[in-house]
């Protein structure tokens, strides 16, 4: 602007030379030539003051000032030129008037321009007014016009020159602060910036990328991105990396992007597993320009991850694969088992006996030791695992069952020979089931299951020896399984019978009483007897509402018999603690209007083993009734004395096996002839099961026995068959008195 004003200045000062106001005029145009000089001054000095953003309100003031004085000045040149002036000269003030009212539209900030335009504005306006006679009203007016023009120029100007400065500003503080970042960013982590361009060659790589790939910056620049990744590409045995690089490739080689591809990169001795991720830049045009990334070296991270997943699948005591990884190798081996494996689930002997006599420290001691005999013992590429406590599972891969009941035996051996542990010589043993796998697809649950029943079968034979999976014994496990589950869960009681077996005086033949004997139809197994259901029931806790069902039954049946005829029903050992139980008695009676000596209730040994002052309260509760009570299987288990010194029973029931045995044996037929006779002394009544012949039935008479069970008299009979065979045998027998 000062040069422009300066040559201006000078044109004028030529052309009004000769004007008769000539002093005023080049007085005018000498403080336009100071002004611009003092305009001169003050930027200089601003430009090299290093503290003029502290002073700013001063240099305001200066170049507003300098400002208002060009204005002043122009102003004065204006109106002392136009005063006598000819055609050209009048036309070159008004031109030069209108440029200089347009000039603080572009001059500066808003206030330097009005401090420019207020006085030029004025000036003009003045040196019309006094040039002409008459105020020249349509000049004013368009000079008017073109003072509001200006002015509005002004503010719109310097609003858009504010509001670009304001984003310039803005750009250059995000672009330091992207700066910033990025130098941190490189220079505080493991990452780094890569960028292609669109010959996919590296461009401008950083520092840290250089330092990453253990080469320099210049060696890096101009090198194909595909080429790098395929010649630092790490030989993996698994080949996966292979698979994730020929991925990234790929991506690259179809302009995509990509996000955390980890790959693994060999840089001479050291593998490194470093993290892409990149984005295709497109120009303006939409074409591709190159790719953008980012790095990173995650081979610390990779490693803990490595090391988290060993310590997830693997057992930290012995260091075998753990049951998680046992689950997935079983899965892998029975969907492709090749000519034939097989599976061997190991169970250690008495080792819980170990933990609690020398403590967890001795018992872990211990299984380290057994892992390392078993690991003597399966060849290198067999995989043992520890699927807890201590239980071991080996997968046996391309074997046949000889070989595998030859591995299963060597471990059973070593197991056996006894352990050095802390000084003490410990002994425990081991059993094995094994179960093989030879056809694709099988359930890898059914095939551990099966090792799990041999293991179950080795155990139940005597320990210490293995076993091969049965078919026979997968159904009757099968057979276990379903009874427990319908016992636990879906109990139908509508599904339990009573079968009634007479018991007869053996001195007259009639019938005294008859013992209920519950059945299960089962709705797949068909009838079951009570030895395959009531232990799982007692255990279970259903033999309490299953007992309450046949004594309903039983008293019901009861109340159809003749008088002379009771009914024995039996007792379990959960039922004799169930606080219910005499009032359940007495309610059926009262229902059935029976009377109580009617019902006589059996008890084995092994009910009352354990004789408790409650025991005793419920049984003498039941006697109170005037129920019977039979202790029933008499020598099949403790026979104690003490069952019978505390407990008042009104009749004893010998075992079957004390009486077939018995019968050529004179030793034992002594025995059985000294219980009759202590039984007879303290009111009882004998009674003997399982008489199958008359030789049978007329020894036990002999040896003092009241009455007999078995098939010579009769097996058991639903409710309408016994009714049959009762009316029978009355009719059939002479009409003595009952025993």
């Amino acid at each position: 602007m000062g040069l422009t004003g300066f040559i201006v200045a000078a044109a004028l000062s030529w052309s009004f030379w000769d004007h008769h106001d000539a002093f005023a005029l080049r007085s005018g145009l000498i403080g336009v030539f100071a002004s611009y000089i003092g305009l001169f001054a003050i930027s200089a000095s601003w430009w090299r003051d290093h503290r003029r953003n502290d002073r700013l309100k001063r240099y305001q003031f200066l170049f507003c000032l300098v400002a208002s004085l060009i204005g002043v000045f122009w102003s004065a040149v204006i109106m002392f030129g136009l005063r006598d002036a000819n055609l050209i000269q009048t036309s070159t003030l008004y031109a030069l008037a209108v440029g200089l009212m347009s000039a603080p539209a572009f001059s500066g900030p808003a206030l330097y321009a009005f401090a420019l335009w207020i006085p030029i504005t004025i000036g003009s306006f003045l040196a019309i007014m006094i040039d002409a006679a008459t105020p020249p009203i349509p000049s004013l007016i368009g000079l008017l016009s073109y003072a509001f023009l200006t002015f509005t120029s002004i503010l719109s100007v310097n609003a858009s020159t504010i509001d670009r400065e304001l984003k310039r500003i803005e750009a250059e503080r995000q672009n330091a602060l992207i700066g910033l970042l990025l130098r941190d960013f490189q220079e505080g982590t493991s990452d780094f910036l890569w960028e292609a361009d669109a010959d996919l060659d590296l461009v401008r790589p950083s520092a840290r990328f250089a330092e990453a790939a253990f080469t320099t910056e210049a060696a890096l620049d101009g090198t194909s991105i595909i080429r790098f990744l395929t010649d630092h590409r790490a030989r993996c045995v698994n080949q996966t990396n292979d698979g994730v690089i020929a991925t990234l490739i790929d991506h690259v080689g179809r302009r995509q992007p990509f996000h955390e591809q980890r790959v693994e990169l060999s840089f001479g001795t050291e593998i490194r597993c470093w993290s892409m991720t990149g984005k295709p830049i497109l120009g303006a045009d939409g074409q591709f320009i190159g790719y953008r990334g980012v790095g990173s070296d995650v081979t610390a991270i990779r490693q803990a991850e490595r090391q988290i997943d060993h310590i997830a699948r693997h057992d930290n005591l012995t260091g075998l694969a753990n049951r998680m990884s046992f689950d997935a190798a079983l899965a892998s081996l029975c969907a492709t088992p090749g000519d034939g494996a097989a599976l061997l689930c190991i169970d250690l002997d008495h080792f819980k006996s170990v933990n609690d006599r020398f403590g967890h420290q001795t018992g872990d001691a211990l299984l380290v030791a057994a892992v390392q005999r078993i690991l003597g013992c399966v060849r290198e590429h067999d995989r043992p695992f520890r699927l807890g406590g201590d239980e071991f599972g080996i997968i046996l891969p391309t074997t046949d069952q000889a070989t595998a009941e030859l591995i299963a035996a060597r471990i059973v051996h070593h197991l056996a020979q006894p352990f050095r542990i802390d000084q003490v010589n410990l002994t425990i043993g081991a059993c094995v089931g094994i179960a093989m796998v030879t056809a694709n697809d099988q359930n890898p649950a059914d095939v551990h299951h099966a090792a799990d029943l041999a293991l179950y079968r080795a155990k139940a034979e005597g320990r210490g020896t293995h076993r091969a999976f049965a078919a026979q014994a997968e159904t009757e496990a099968r057979q276990t399984r379903d009874i427990k589950f319908a016992l636990n869960n879906d109990l139908d009681l509508g599904a339990f019978y009573l079968e009634y077996q007479p018991i007869v005086a053996l001195a007259t033949g009639h019938a005294t009483s008859v013992e209920a004997l519950v059945r299960w139809d089962h709705p797949q197994y068909g009838v079951l007897r009570p030895d395959l259901f009531i232990p799982e029931a007692e255990h279970s806790g259903a033999i309490i509402p299953i007992g309450r069902h046949v004594l309903a039954i039983a008293c019901d049946f009861a109340a159809t018999l003749p008088d002379e005829v009771s009914v024995a029903i039996n007792l379990s050992a959960v039922q004799v603690h169930d606080a219910g139980l005499i009032e359940t008695i007495a309610n059926n009676l009262a229902r059935n209007a029976l009377a109580p000596g009617r019902i006589v209730f059996e008890l084995t040994e092994t009910a009352i083993l354990n004789i408790t002052p409650e025991t005793v309260a419920t049984l003498d509760g039941i006697k109170a009734l005037g129920c019977r009570l039979s202790l029933d299987d008499f020598g099949s288990g403790f026979s104690s004395i003490a069952t019978l010194y505390y407990v008042q029973f009104d009749r004893l029931k010998i075992d079957r096996t004390l009486i077939h045995d018995a019968m050529g044996d004179c030793r034992r037929r002594a025995i059985l002839r000294n219980i009759t006779h202590l039984a007879r002394e303290i009111g009882m009544r004998v009674t003997g099961e399982g008489v199958e012949s008359e030789q049978m039935k007329t020894a036990l008479t002999d040896l003092g026995f009241d009455h007999g069970q078995g098939s010579l008299f009769s097996p058991a009979l639903r409710d309408a068959a016994l009714h049959d065979w009762l009316n029978y045998r009355t009719q059939a027998l002479p009409d003595d008195t009952a025993a």
